[in-house]
């Protein structure tokens, strides 16, 4: 069994941490909520902004790391994606609007949730389902998957979008429900029209 090493034990607690109270914390703060010295702290992390930014891009890690399994998992493409999107729903749930906002404030270069360039991850992974939907027939013949990728992402830029706040974060679930609805009904044949109906009568 592979052991933990406690720079990785401490970024599980600071992710606790940070969910509850936010990246506004001091490292004296931090360093009394974990029942720790400074000291400790600045053994396993050069400064507060590493700190902050080893535990998110964990944070990103795991997100990324699930959305990939359940790409490859479900029945079909359709299935696949709707797995991915509940991930993703799941994930922004549990890592709360306070976080969402002091990462965007404190590590704005970080861009843990922009997913809209063409090569980004989750560019990828709509491009890896339309090409597997496409190979098991249930989406169009006459897809351009570079575009459509790009209109999927591009959309997804909004729910990401900081204006201050992330706005469409409130009820993330209800934005994602309607775009994978919406872009499903856009580039499913008869074939996989028929299961997405399936889905929408759940």
């Amino acid at each position: 069994m592979s052991r933990v090493s406690s720079k990785e034990r401490y970024v599980t607690q600071l992710y606790k941490l940070f969910r509850k109270k936010g990246l506004q914390l001091s490292m004296d703060q931090i360093a009394r909520e974990l029942k720790l010295t400074k000291k400790t702290l600045y053994n396993n992390f050069e400064s507060k902004e590493e700190l902050m930014r080893t535990v998110m891009q964990h944070v990103l890690g795991e997100i990324e790391f699930k959305m990939n399994i359940a790409l490859t998992h479900g029945k079909n493409a359709i299935e696949a994606l709707y797995h991915t999107s509940a991930i993703m729903n799941k994930a922004l749930e549990e890592i709360g609007p306070l976080l969402l906002n002091d990462t965007a404030t404190c590590l704005p270069d970080l861009k843990l949730l922009n997913h809209t360039d063409r090569m980004s991850f989750y560019s990828r992974i709509i491009t890896e389902n339309l090409n597997r939907g496409k190979s098991e027939s249930l989406y169009r013949d006459d897809l351009n998957i570079s575009l459509v990728t790009i209109f999927f992402t591009s959309a997804m830029s909004k729910i990401y979008s900081w204006d201050g706040s992330y706005h469409f974060l409130k009820n993330p679930y209800i934005f994602h429900s309607e775009l994978i609805r919406y872009h499903l009904e856009a580039i499913v044949n008869d074939e996989g029209r028929a299961i997405l109906n399936q889905y929408l009568k759940k």
